[in-house]
């Protein structure tokens, strides 16, 4: 089961990076969690297909470009951290880059819960696959 929640995590970053829309939602649970890092103001939650939708529609409205490259998935059973650089270009202009890592849990090759590190040691501790 774990390559093919591979899959669906790499379906879902690809489809982003190619429509900037939160990606066919027929790969998400209903009920659906998203929670950001929030290193400034706090982690946020977003719930739900329409919370994903928000979540990436406010990202393109931060960003003027932005492109994920995935530079390692990681994968146990029903989770998957995604190892990301992200390529931004803010809506002034400026270019950054920056590494972040993802932890997807997936049940049924859907996935239900998503969060956001800064780094692939916080994933991989949330997602329980460090010892």
């Amino acid at each position: 089961m774990s390559e093919e929640n591979v899959e669906v995590v790499r379906r879902v970053i690809d489809y982003i990076n190619e429509t900037g829309e939160a990606g066919p939602l027929e790969l998400y649970d209903a009920d659906i969690t998203f929670t950001t890092r929030g290193e400034v103001s706090g982690p946020e939650t977003y719930t739900g297909h329409q919370g994903m939708a928000d979540a990436v529609a406010m990202f393109g409205q931060v960003w003027a470009k932005s492109a994920a490259h995935i530079i390692e998935l990681i994968e146990d059973d029903d989770v998957v951290v995604a190892v990301i650089r992200f390529e931004l270009v803010s809506q002034t202009g400026v270019e950054l880059e920056v590494e972040e890592a993802w932890a997807y849990w997936l049940h049924d090759e859907k996935i239900t819960r998503i969060e956001q590190h800064g780094s692939r040691q916080k994933a991989l501790e949330a997602a329980g696959l460090l010892g």
